[in-house]
Parts: structure tokens; sequence; C-alpha cells
């Protein structure tokens, strides 16, 4: 993993990291949220009990009964206890206590406090009530702290939750995480895989171009220096030469090819096209030499069989194919090529490839050793032929499988989108 990946790695934990973070912060923020408004409401459920008593006193009395332990006290405007149910000779200035203060027309005072007569703590709660103020206070004492505290399972059920929602989006993160990874190291992989096919290809175009190159040289550097070459030698050597220059010209249009359709296929345009029309203009290109090896074409093909493509991958498709078929399947074989739905055959009754080499004669600069001309060793080709066929096949969105005939020859079964 090269230093970008790496820095890619370390943003991506940081940021993963960073939301965990913020995640994590509002869950939390949320819970004690919830907390608050708990607690808050259960105030004011108390709140709606002690208002209640106060009711029942301003009715009934201060001498009124309650089901639980309630101090009353009964207060001038200006704070002084005109009435206290525990201490009836309290006379204690109650103006600058919270609940006092708080309290108005409008609304009751509340306050919970620590008490000093009674040395206590009490929920107090003050209510207007004419021209005096009806207090009304009980015990806070563990049952009372208990009700305002938020519920022990409510805050273990909301850990557990947040634990387990963090539990849940950092799997998630992780996951993602670990696909992106993933899918970063095939972009790294595919990345160095294709810097060695380049390196690969670089490497055996230069093979390749060696091989034709030093013949050609060779041939005119004999031409040249030779002024006494008999005419006979020397129409040998210039006819080599000029079959030297159709190999390169055959090489460099088929790199063309692959290059194109691999690098910039959307460059490529496409068209309606008459498939009989470009295999019709393939045959006639090879008509005489089809015709020096006593060879025989069946062209099956319907008049109106079309298919959306680029004319010259098309073209290049059949040309290659018919050329192979003209060097290595041998004199007085068959060509054949028919059409069904959607399937395109083509086969020749010729030389077939050894079986154990089938997988291999779409690979790019693949040879079977010495195989030409229905012979072995004269002109081994490029090697590009069907690799060229498989990508332009590839590139129309098709697929292109070769088999060894029963009867004899080889059988090449495109699948592509024609209509007729």
């Amino acid at each position: 993993m090269d230093l970008n990946m790496k820095h890619n790695k370390s943003y991506i934990q940081q940021l993963l990291l960073y939301m965990a973070v913020v995640v994590g912060v509002f869950a939390l923020a949320a819970s004690l949220y919830q907390m608050h408004s708990e607690r808050n409401y259960k105030k004011l459920v108390l709140k709606t009990r002690l208002e209640g008593y106060a009711d029942r006193i301003a009715i009934f009395g201060p001498e009124v009964s309650f089901n639980e332990e309630v101090r009353v006290t009964l207060l001038s405007k200006e704070g002084s206890v005109l009435f206290d149910s525990e201490d009836p000779g309290l006379s204690s200035d109650h103006s600058k206590r919270p609940e006092f203060l708080e309290c108005s027309e409008d609304r009751p005072g509340w306050a919970i406090r620590h008490s000093e007569t009674e040395g206590r703590d009490y929920c107090y709660l003050t209510k207007m009530d004419g021209d005096r103020i009806i207090r009304v206070a009980v015990p806070y004492e563990v049952d009372l702290k208990h009700f305002l505290r938020s519920d022990t399972i409510y805050i273990i059920v909301g850990v557990l939750l947040l634990l387990f929602f963090l539990g849940l989006i950092g799997r998630s993160m992780l996951k993602g995480y670990k696909s992106l990874e993933d899918a970063l190291n095939a972009v790294e992989n595919e990345r160095r895989n294709n810097k060695r096919l380049k390196r690969d290809m670089t490497h055996n175009i230069a093979h390749e171009l060696r091989t034709p190159v030093s013949s050609l040289r060779g041939y005119l550097e004999a031409l040249t220096d030779c002024e006494d070459m008999d005419e006979e030698r020397r129409r040998l050597f210039t006819q080599r030469a000029y079959l030297q220059t159709l190999r390169l010209s055959d090489l460099l249009r088929d790199i063309g090819l692959v290059t194109k359709i691999e690098e910039s296929p959307e460059l490529i345009q496409q068209e309606d096209v008459n498939l009989k029309e470009i295999v019709d203009s393939v045959l006639d290109e090879f008509a005489e030499k089809i015709e020096s090896r006593k060879m025989s074409v069946e062209n099956l093909l319907p008049e109106n069989i079309h298919m959306t493509g680029n004319p010259s991958l098309l073209y290049a498709i059949f040309r290659n194919l018919v050329e192979n078929s003209y060097k290595y399947a041998g004199d007085g074989s068959l060509i054949h090529i028919e059409a069904s739905k959607g399937k395109l055959t083509y086969y020749d009754t010729g030389v077939a490839v050894p079986a154990d080499m089938l997988d291999k004669i779409f690979e790019r600069f693949y040879r079977i050793p010495g195989m030409s001309n229905g012979k072995w060793g004269e002109d081994a080709g490029s090697g590009l032929g069907l690799s060229v066929v498989r990508n332009a096949v590839d590139f129309h969105g098709g697929d292109i499988k070769a088999r060894i005939r029963k009867e004899g020859g080889l059988e090449f079964d495109m699948t592509l989108n024609c209509r007729f």
C-alpha cells in the first residue's frame, strides 16, 4: 500500500472516529435531555398534588386531614406566620423564603430546601388565597427523593440502548470502512495490474517490432551494399522486405485497435450496421488469397442482418477470423459463417489448434508455436488478431468462445445483439 492509500486510510479512520464521537455525544445529550424532562415532569406531578392540597385547605380550612404527612402554614402577604400545623406558636418571618418570593397571583411558589425549624428537608408550595398565602410542605425524604429521581431502570436501559446503537453504528462503520478499504485495495491492485500489463505490452511490442525491423534492415542493407547481387536474389530480398513492411503495418494496426478499445472506448462511435455487407467486404478483400488456396466460402448471413456497433471494429472481427483461416486452415478448407437469433457462428474445416492451447488463443501476442499457412515455421503472425476479435466483441457487449469441431477445424461462437 503506497503513501496515498495510507493517507486515505488514516483520513477514513479519523472520519469514522469523528462520526462515532458525534453520534455518541448526540445520544448522550438526548439521554440527559430525556432524564431532565422526566425530572421536570415528576416535579410538575408533585406540584399539582401539593396545589390540590392547598385548594382543599382553602375550602375546608387548615385542619383538613391528608393521607400523608403534610405541614400546613398560613402566611400574611407580608410573610408573617398566621398558622402552622406543626408549631402553633411559630411567629418567624417567611418573607425571605424562596417559595414566598416566587408566589404571586398568577402562579404558586415552589422550593425544595432545608427547614431550620424542623431540621430536615421539605418540598414547599405556596399559593395565594385572598389576603393570605397557603403554604403546604411534605418531607423531602427517601420516597420523595426516589420519586423525583430519574428511574434507574430507565438509565440502565438508556445506557444499554446507547451502547447497542453505538455498537450497530460502529459495526456498520467498520463494515463500510472495510468495504471502502477493499475497494481502495482493488483500485490499487487494478492500477498495479494495468501498470504491469502496460509494461508487458510495451515489452511485447518492442519484441514483436524487433524481428520485422531487424529483418527489414538486413534485407535493405544487403540490397544497398551488394551492388553486384543477381537479379533473382535482389527480387527475392525486395519481396521479403515488402512482406516485413506488411507485417509491421498489420502489427501497428492491431496494436492501435486494442489500445483504442481498452483505453478510449467512449470515443468509439456506434451506428446501425449491416453485418452481411461488412462480411462481404472482408471476403472481397481476401478473395484472391482464398482462391489461391482453393478454399471455399459459405456466407449464410441474411441480407437484412443488422446491429448497432462500430463498423471498423466489426470489420476487424471478421478480417482477423478470415485471415486466420487463410493462413492456418490449409488448402481446400471451407469457411462457414451463419447467424441465429443473437448468435453468430464462424468456423473453418482446416487445421484446428491443439486442445491444450485452446484457452490461450485470445491472449495478446500468443502464437501457437510454428503454425502458419497450414504448415510450421514460415510466418507466425503478430499474435494480436484474436485478441482484437475478443476485445471488439466485448466492446459490443458480446462474448466469444472457441471450440474444436468434431468434423474438423476451429469454430467461434459469438453472442452479438443482431436483428433480422
